[in-house]
C-alpha cells in the first residue's frame, strides 16, 4: 500500500525505465475489472496527461509511481475513480462501495517539454495562424456574435444590473483565463479574493478594459481575446506568442 492510501501491486519492475513528471502524457495499456473478474474495458493505446492527485490515493498518484516498463495493479473505489478521474457515474456493473481493478503498463512517456515545443512550432507562429485556431475555437463553441472593432468577443452569460464601469473607476472581479485549447493559466477563484485594477488605466491587458467597459455590477461574460489586444507576438510567462485568451469573468463592484 502506498502512503496516501492507495492500493497496489507491480506486476513488472523496470527499475530503469524513464519516470514521469506533471504535465508529461503517458501511453498506457490499460484495462478495468470488478473485484469479480468481469472485464469493463480495455484499450492498448491510451493517452493520458499526468497531473495533480485529485485526493489522497487517486489514480494519478498511482501514476507517479510508474516508470517506463512497469506494470501495474490498481485497486481503487469505483464511485470516487469514475466521479473524480472519468467525470461521469459508474458502470452499471458496479454500485457504491464496490471497487475497480485497473490493470496498467506504461508503455512510453511524452515529455512536457516536447509538447510545449510542438505547441510553439505548430500553433504559436505568426497572426494567421491564431486567427484559423481562433475561427475553429469559435466555430465549436457556437459563438456566432460580430467581435467589436479591434476584434474583441464579449459574451454575456448573466446580465447584471445599473449603470456600466466608467474609466477612471476600480474595478473588483473574479476570472478564470484559459488558452484557447482550454489550458487554465490563472484563476482569481483558486485564491478565493477578487483581483482589483482601475479601468482604463492600462494596468490589465487591452481585452480587459474594453470588456469590463461594456459590463454591469453582477455581470458574467466571456471574453474572446486576440493576442493584439493581450500579450501579443511576444507572449508572457507560460502564454505563448500569437495566444488567444478566454476569460471567464464576473464583475463584482466598482466604484
Amino acid at each position: 500500500m502506498h502512503t496516501s492510501g492507495l492500493k497496489y501491486k507491480f506486476i513488472e519492475m523496470n527499475p530503469k525505465g524513464d519516470t514521469p513528471r506533471k504535465g508529461d502524457v503517458l501511453l498506457l495499456s490499460i484495462n478495468y475489472f470488478t473485484e469479480g473478474g468481469l472485464m469493463i474495458d480495455e484499450n492498448s493505446s491510451y493517452r493520458t496527461q499526468l497531473a495533480t492527485p485529485v485526493y489522497s490515493g487517486d489514480f494519478q498518484t498511482g501514476l507517479s509511481i510508474l516508470q517506463v516498463g512497469d506494470s501495474v495493479q490498481f485497486l481503487l473505489d469505483a464511485a470516487d475513480y469514475y466521479r473524480n478521474t472519468k467525470k461521469r457515474e459508474f458502470p452499471e456493473e458496479f454500485v457504491q462501495g464496490d471497487n475497480i481493478i485497473i490493470n496498467i503498463k506504461l508503455r512510453n512517456i511524452v515529455k512536457v517539454e516536447s509538447i510545449e515545443a510542438e505547441r510553439r512550432a505548430i500553433y504559436h507562429t505568426d497572426e494567421e495562424q491564431e486567427l484559423r485556431l481562433m475561427k475553429d475555437y469559435l466555430d465549436r463553441a457556437s459563438i456566432e456574435i460580430e467581435p467589436t472593432e479591434s476584434g474583441l468577443y464579449v459574451i454575456i452569460l448573466k446580465e447584471g444590473s445599473g449603470p456600466l464601469v466608467l474609466p477612471g473607476q476600480t474595478v473588483s472581479a473574479h476570472y478564470t483565463g484559459k488558452t484557447i485549447d482550454g489550458k487554465v493559466f490563472d484563476s482569481s477563484l483558486t485564491r478565493g479574493k477578487p483581483t482589483t485594477f482601475t479601468l482604463g488605466r492600462g494596468e490589465v491587458v487591452k481585452g480587459w478594459d474594453e470588456g469590463f467597459a461594456k459590463l454591469k455590477k453582477g455581470c458574467k461574460a466571456r471574453f474572446v481575446i486576440p493576442s493584439k489586444l493581450a500579450y501579443g507576438a511576444d507572449g508572457y510567462n507560460d502564454i505563448l506568442p500569437y495566444s488567444t485568451l478566454i476569460f471567464d469573468v464576473e464583475l463584482i463592484d466598482f466604484k
